[in-house]
């Protein structure tokens, strides 16, 4: 759908939804910079996080969680308090919290699935999505070990990032190109897509938001809107809603000082959410999943 402008205030763009997902909180090599400048500069009244928020599959691995990933938890934190509507709908990934379901965490809303209505109307199924990805379903031992081989390659894949950077080359990513081969080729996304809309038609939805392949994309098939928000570990993407209802993809590309800005302003700002004061993200999944 055509762009709207959303609203600027108070340093911050403004929209009335913000769908974002795949972020993988505790693995290596993810964007967490860019995203926790992203939530310092962007803001809406209601805020969707469409699973993998975190990441329970590196837990008791090789867990990394640092600075960042502590301020995004309390940015929010603060956003919540401030009213703002937050609703997280576990993924795969952080499926634990799906025991959690119809339950909330310090004012953020856990559901399993939700439905939104846009500012004109249209009813939108939010889910993660994994449960229509056939790989998952039925090859879970499989899934794990290509997510293990992906942050292998995002590893080796940092000096080779640091290189084309100094050289003026664009962004490439070994870690990309393995995780679309290991989930196939874009017949797979086809599949994906085709499937997600055919069972939001039969439940009378006029589209669906998801995410689970890191691919933001939208299209409409048979009159569904299709809308994927796709990741943060890579191409650091979100579906925005404007006021009147408007939809788009946003990709998040600041300029490198702008991000150590934001995220230096994240670290100096005072806030009662204090890092001891944060959900102990590792002891809240080995509890829930035990």
């Amino acid at each position: 759908m055509a762009k709207s402008e959303a609203l600027f205030m108070d340093g911050k763009v403004h929209y009335r939804t913000m769908f974002l997902s795949d972020w993988h909180l505790g693995m290596r090599g993810i964007k967490s910079s860019e995203l926790l400048a992203f939530l310092e500069s962007h803001d809406a009244e209601t805020i969707y996080l469409i699973g993998d928020i975190v990441d329970q599959w590196v837990l008791g691995r090789k867990w990394s969680w640092n600075t960042d990933c502590d301020n995004i938890l309390r940015n929010l934190l603060e956003k919540a308090e401030r009213g703002t509507n937050i609703i997280y709908v576990p993924g795969n990934h952080d499926d634990a919290f799906r025991a959690w379901a119809n339950t909330s965490i310090n004012g953020i809303k856990i559901q399993k699935e939700a439905v939104h209505i846009t500012a004109d109307g249209r009813r939108l199924w939010i889910l993660h999505g994994d449960k229509f990805d056939l790989f998952m379903r039925h090859g879970r031992l499989l899934a794990s070990l290509g997510h293990s081989i992906v942050q292998l390659l995002m590893k080796m894949n940092r000096p080779v990032a640091w290189f084309r950077k100094k050289v003026g080359l664009k962004p490439w990513s070994l870690a990309t190109m393995a995780r679309r081969a290991l989930q196939g080729s874009s017949k797979t996304y086809r599949r994906f897509s085709a499937t997600v809309t055919e069972e939001a038609m039969r439940l009378g939805y006029d589209g669906v938001v998801c995410g689970h392949i890191h691919k933001a994309e939208f299209k409409r098939i048979n009159g569904v809107e299709y809308w994927n928000d796709g990741d943060w570990v890579d191409s650091c993407t979100a579906t925005v809603e404007s006021m009147d209802g408007t939809m788009h993809i946003l990709h998040y590309q600041p300029p490198s000082d702008t991000i150590r800005a934001l995220c230096q302003r994240a670290s100096m700002r005072e806030s009662k959410h204090s890092t001891n004061n944060l959900l102990p993200i590792p002891e809240l999944l080995e509890e829930v999943a035990s």
